[in-house]
């Protein structure tokens, strides 16, 4: 904690991006992951403990990251794979619809 407002973050930058700064409550939305460290830990702490507890690979299995991956893949999709996936949402409707009414 810095103040009542701000705390201090860090990734580790190596694994995660995130670089140790300050920042505002509310920019952050907590998660139920944690890590043990130590007050004002080093960033080979801070990697060792995150590696130890294997924290990137309980976030990747988390449905929040898989939310968000889906999201990054569907916005880099190009017009035509856009409609590719309609076209296919379509058929799926219409073989489950077949499948009710039978």
């Amino acid at each position: 904690f810095v103040d009542k407002k701000k705390f201090l973050i860090e990734g580790p930058a190596d694994i995660t991006g995130v670089d140790r700064q300050v920042i505002s409550y509310t920019r952050i939305a907590l998660t139920d992951l944690t890590v043990k460290i130590e007050k004002s830990a080093k960033v080979k702490d801070i990697k060792a403990a995150w590696e130890a507890d294997d924290t990137l690979a309980k976030w990747e299995a988390s449905s929040w990251a898989k939310k968000l991956s889906s999201r990054k893949k569907r916005a880099s999709l190009s017009d035509f794979d856009r409609f590719k996936v309609m076209v296919a949402k379509k058929q799926k409707a219409a073989i489950i619809a077949k499948k009710m009414a039978a």
